[in-house]
């Protein structure tokens, strides 16, 4: 215990001397400023980003560098493959395109990014699905897989971007023809923590100070949203403190292996803090809280605010990763065919966006309406779980959920 004591006071001291250095300079180094809080980064808005890295004729300027780098970087398996050596060679041809239609297939869906290159009498074809946020629809991956079997290409390859799964769902493409897929090397499952290499790689290669540190605000980016990391800084000092000696590494591992038990012991709290805060401030004529789904730290666990008034959806509060990690809010459908039959469906995002002018609305096949929920980061901030310590994170929830319900009740989107 005294090891594990020892450990977290170095912590202490070092990273407080370093949050008083970064408050003495903030000025010089705007440690918090990234350009990527003043653009569009939904999925359409990375897309057009990714898109014109890779483009060859691209307004970085780089020519084809960027694209070559991702290939050696991101897709090794076409780099070395023979038949794949044709395009590597002419990649400079290479035109890319975004929300690219699947015209030879008819299923009317828009591939991300998309890009064809034709060399020495070969067409070559890339699909990047990008998957930040939203979950797969129905199976859109076995559509696109389906539409670049039907351009007749000579070679083709489908990837997956997404940082939280290793792959697809069955929803998306089943298992079987994802294993077929990889085995003739047509497949790749990317994480956007994988982009990481591959932009700094640009960074090396680019002769544009400007093009240089949009890529850094990239890395930034990633960093922050996608894996959890604020300050590279930070990381750094508790990394060097973890490995000062034999103790200290021990006890980083045990720290690490209860870690999990203790986020499970502060949900358990947050349950009972939530069911005692529906009970004494909340109308329970109006609906019913549901926390059964709540505690494993498994996939899309959730709270729900169910009416007993309307039985096709329900008020949801839902984690979208593992261990109790980016949580978001929203309307939830059971079903797309309930979605897709409810007439007021689109009503809900406009009455959300007309109502929370501070939230960025989005809509996925199941939630016509939902927003990201703050603190974002449960994985590696604290900040989440010491809401939960304190007993403010039920009262948040709740203030939230209740209010969604309110605004949708009133501007009609349960009639119908």
């Amino acid at each position: 215990m005294e090891k594990l004591q020892n450990l977290l006071n170095e912590v202490i001291k070092k990273t407080d001397a370093l949050k008083t250095a970064q408050a003495l300079y903030s000025r010089q180094l705007a440690p918090k400023f990234n350009t990527f809080d003043y653009i569009n980064t939904d999925e359409l808005g990375l897309s057009r980003i990714l898109a014109d890295l890779l483009n060859p004729k691209g307004s970085h300027g780089q020519q084809e560098s960027f694209l070559r780098l991702f290939i050696e970087h991101c897709l090794p398996n076409l780099n070395q493959a023979a038949n794949w050596q044709s395009f590597i060679d002419h990649i400079k041809k290479t035109n890319v395109l975004v929300e690219e239609t699947t015209w030879k297939s008819g299923t009317s869906r828009r591939m991300d990014i998309y890009l064809e290159c034709k060399a020495d009498g070969t067409s070559y074809g890339i699909c990047i699905e990008n998957k930040p946020y939203a979950s797969d629809q129905f199976k859109q991956l076995q559509d696109y897989a389906n539409e670049l079997t039907n351009r007749n290409l000579s070679r083709w390859h489908l990837i997956y971007l997404n940082e939280y799964t290793d792959t697809p769902s069955e929803h998306s493409i089943n298992s079987k023809e994802l294993q077929a897929l990889t085995a003739k090397n047509q497949f790749s499952a990317l994480k956007f923590s994988d982009l990481i290499d591959w932009l700094k790689a640009c960074q090396v290669e680019c002769q544009n100070n400007s093009v240089t540190e949009f890529l850094a605000q990239l890395i930034k980016f990633i960093q922050k949203h996608f894996m959890g990391i604020e300050d590279m800084n930070m990381d750094k000092t508790v990394l060097e403190v973890m490995q000062q000696s034999d103790e200290n590494i021990e006890a980083s591992i045990q720290i690490a292996n209860n870690l999990n038990e203790l986020k499970k012991q502060l949900i358990q709290k947050l349950i009972q803090d939530l069911k005692a805060e529906f009970s004494k401030n909340y109308d329970k004529g109006s609906y019913q809280l549901d926390i059964s789904n709540l505690g494993d730290g498994k996939n899309y666990e959730q709270v729900n605010l169910i009416s007993p008034s309307f039985n096709n959806g329900y008020i949801c509060f839902e984690f979208q990763s593992a261990n109790f990690d980016r949580p978001c809010l929203g309307f939830k459908f059971n079903t797309r065919a309930e979605v897709n039959s409810f007439i007021n469906a689109e009503n809900m995002k406009t009455a959300l966006e007309n109502n929370l002018s501070n939230k960025k609305i989005w809509k996925s096949p199941l939630w016509p309406a939902g927003y990201y929920f703050s603190p974002q980061d449960w994985r590696s901030s604290s900040k989440a779980w010491l809401m939960i310590r304190d007993g403010e994170m039920a009262s948040k929830i709740m203030k939230e959920m209740d209010a969604m319900f309110q605004i949708l009740n009133g501007n009609g989107c349960f009639n119908g």
